[in-house]
C-alpha cells in the first residue's frame, strides 16, 4: 500500500500528516468559515490537500519529543479564597504571553460540572495552541476546593445567581495579578452565568464576553426542559419552593426533587427557586440588550439542549455589538474536534478592535 499524502481536515484544522507543508496550507486554514445568512460557519467538509508528505515515523516522534521539551511549563493549578471557601481553578499561559501584556480568557463550565471537564479542559488547550492564555474556574456551589462533578446524593444549597460573585472575585485575582484586558467567558449555564455576571457586575478590567451554546433561561423553556428530563412538571414544585420562602422558610429541605440533572435531590427550597424561578433579567435576551461589551456567541447546529439558538436569537433583534457564529454539525458539547472551531472563532473575536 503506498504512502499517504494529504492533510485529512473536518470541521476545523485536525488530522495533519506530518510532514512538509505545500503552499495550499494557508488557503486550508483561512478557507474553514463561510458565512451563511450573516452568519459565520464552519464548512464542515472533507478536504484532501495534495503536497504534504508525511515523514517516517521515527522522525515524528522525535519531532514531537523536541516540541514537547522545547514547551516551557506554563499550566498552574490556582487557589484563590472567597467568602470562606476555597475557590480553585487551571491558568493556562501560551508560550511567550504574559496576563499583563496578552490578557486571558477566564471560562466557566455548566451545570454542576468543574473545571476539568472535556470541553472546558480542550478549550483551554485549544486557545493555548492558538496563543491565548485563559484560567478555567470551578463554582464552589458551596464546597470547599470542589473538585469534579458535584455529588447528587449531596444537599443542594447553592444558587445559580453565586455564580456571579465567584467570577467578580477570580476577575478581581487576575487583575491584581496585572491582566488589564479580561474576556468572561463560558459554556452552557457557565454561559448565561457569564452574561448575568456582565449584566450585572461588569467591570471596566472586562473587555469582552464569549457564550458557547449559552442557556436561554425563558420560562417556558425552562419549564418544557424540566417536564422532558425528569418527565413531571415544575409549576407545582416551583408553588411549593415559592410558598416556603415567602415564608420565611427557605431553608426548608424537598426531599427526593427532580432537580437539575439529579432525579431525587435533596434541596432547599431557596436554591430550587433560585435556579427555576421566572426572572426577566435572567433572560439570555435581556442580558445580552444589557451588556456593554462585544459579545461572541458560539453554537452547532446538531445542539439538542439548546436548539436553533442562533434562529432564535437573530430575531430577537439584538445590538450590533453582539456576534453570532455557528459550527456546521457541532452538538451542545463540540466534541469531535469542533473545538478547534470555536477557539478560532475566540480567537478571532480577540483580535478586533
Amino acid at each position: 500500500m503506498g504512502p499517504h499524502r494529504g492533510l485529512y481536515r473536518h470541521h476545523g484544522i485536525s488530522g495533519l500528516l506530518l510532514g512538509q507543508r505545500g503552499p495550499q496550507w494557508q488557503r486550508v486554514l483561512r478557507g474553514g468559515l463561510v458565512r451563511v445568512g450573516g452568519v459565520r460557519q464552519a464548512a464542515g467538509r472533507l478536504t484532501l490537500v495534495p503536497g504534504i508528505v508525511p515523514i517516517s515515523s521515527r522522525l515524528a516522534l522525535l519531532l514531537l519529543l523536541v516540541l514537547a521539551l522545547a514547551r516551557p511549563a506554563s499550566a498552574e493549578e490556582v487557589v484563590h479564597e472567597h467568602n470562606g471557601l476555597d475557590l480553585v481553578g487551571n491558568l493556562e499561559i501560551a508560550r511567550e504571553k504574559t496576563l499583563e501584556k496578552d490578557g486571558v480568557v477566564l471560562l466557566l463550565h455548566g451545570t454542576l460540572a468543574h473545571h476539568r471537564m472535556e470541553i472546558i479542559a480542550g478549550l483551554q488547550q485549544a486557545l493555548k495552541s492558538r496563543g491565548l492564555n485563559s484560567l478555567a474556574i470551578t463554582l464552589s456551589l458551596g464546597l470547599d476546593r470542589r473538585k469534579g462533578m458535584f455529588d447528587c446524593a449531596l444537599e443542594h444549597d447553592h444558587r445559580h445567581t453565586d455564580a456571579v460573585d465567584e467570577i467578580e472575585a477570580w476577575v478581581g485575582w487576575l487583575k491584581s495579578k496585572g491582566a488589564k484586558s479580561i474576556t468572561v467567558g463560558g459554556h452552557s449555564r457557565g454561559g448565561h452565568q457569564a452574561a448575568l455576571y456582565i449584566a450585572e457586575k461588569g467591570t471596566d478590567a472586562v473587555s469582552r464576553l464569549v457564550l458557547v451554546a449559552p442557556l436561554t433561561m425563558e420560562a417556558a423553556e425552562v419549564a418544557a426542559q424540566y417536564l422532558k428530563s425528569h418527565k413531571t412538571g415544575l409549576a407545582p414544585i416551583l408553588a411549593s419552593a415559592k410558598a416556603a420562602v415567602d415564608g420565611g422558610d427557605g431553608d426548608l429541605l424537598l426531599e427526593k426533587t427532580a432537580f437539575l440533572h439529579c432525579p431525587a435531590a435533596k434541596v432547599t427550597a431557596a436554591a430550587f427557586l433560585d435556579y427555576y424561578a421566572p426572572e426577566p433579567k435572567h433572560s439570555l435576551a435581556e442580558q445580552l440588550r444589557s451588556a456593554k461589551v462585544p459579545t461572541l456567541l458560539v453554537t452547532g447546529t446538531q445542539d439538542d439542549v439548546v436548539p436553533d439558538l442562533a434562529g432564535r436569537l437573530r430575531r430577537m433583534q439584538l445590538p450590533s455589538s453582539v456576534e453570532i457564529a455557528v459550527v456546521d454539525g457541532a452538538d451542545h458539547f463540540f466534541r469531535d474536534l469542533y473545538l478547534d472551531d470555536v477557539a478560532e472563532e475566540i480567537k478571532s473575536f480577540s483580535q478586533k478592535k
